[in-house]
């Protein structure tokens, strides 16, 4: 999620995470439960103001950030799935140069991690229900832009790591609700996120999303598309392996 990297400090994230539905398939071969094999592209965009601690970091300038994200998983055994996800987008005005004039920023990078899926009728309680745990290695780009080389400070360029707990559960045979926590040490930016999420299943896979986000600096929100394919290509179930 392109925001994420590029908040000011440690920040508190409250939106929408992107989820859904099939009613023929699951990430645990073949219940009820969430699905984990999709194809997804999203917007987002986040005003680096207004915030639940809005102590705004002057590298960015009051200003703000928008771009687009491309995500893809895929259930490799009914408990677990790998994931990743490539985002391209910008902010403006992102920083001041020596001369006091404004400059904008572009940024650009990837995750790429593993997922497991443990559903809750292990414990016999539920089994429409996941406990999720993921970790992925971060990457992120930026340059600078309107600037002369080497006038602005320096791009936030860097890689690190995140890691996300969360339940999902489906509520509905269209909707899924999804509760977590996300961490992020991504160059010289961490970030702490509280994450609810609800994602609408329109018709087959397609599902729609729409995340709202606020952090300690920063609100902002994220809309999209989810395609969950699984059960087409798995022979009716969503995972490679059972």
């Amino acid at each position: 999620m392109t925001s994420r990297f590029f908040g000011a400090g440690q920040g508190l994230a409250i939106g929408a995470l992107v989820v859904t539905v099939l009613t023929s398939a699951a990430a645990r071969a073949e219940g009820p439960g969430p699905d984990y094999t999709y194809v997804g592209v999203s917007y987002e965009w986040t005003d680096v103001k207004y915030g639940v601690k809005p102590s705004v970091d002057e590298r960015y300038n009051n200003g703000s950030m928008e771009g687009y994200n491309i995500d893809a998983s895929l259930a490799v055994l009914g408990w677990a799935h790998l994931l990743g996800q490539y985002f391209d987008g910008n902010c403006t005005p992102c920083g001041t140069n020596p001369d006091l004039t404004l400059f904008d920023q572009d940024f650009k990078g990837y995750k790429v991690g593993a997922g497991i899926n443990i559903g809750f009728e292990t414990i016999g309680w539920n089994d429409r229900t996941d406990l999720v745990v993921r970790a992925y290695y971060a990457d992120v780009e930026h340059s600078n832009l309107n600037t002369d080389p080497g006038s602005g400070p320096d791009p936030l360029t860097g890689d690190g790591w995140i890691a996300e707990g969360s339940i999902r559960s489906q509520i509905t045979p269209r909707a899924e609700f999804e509760l977590g926590y996300a961490y992020q040490d991504v160059g010289t930016v961490k970030n702490s996120d509280v994450i609810i999420g609800l994602n609408y299943r329109l018709f087959g896979g397609l599902a729609l999303l729409a995340r709202g986000i606020i952090f300690d600096n920063d609100t902002g929100f994220e809309l999209g598309l989810r395609w969950y394919f699984g059960d087409l290509i798995f022979g009716g179930r969503d995972s490679i392996v059972r």
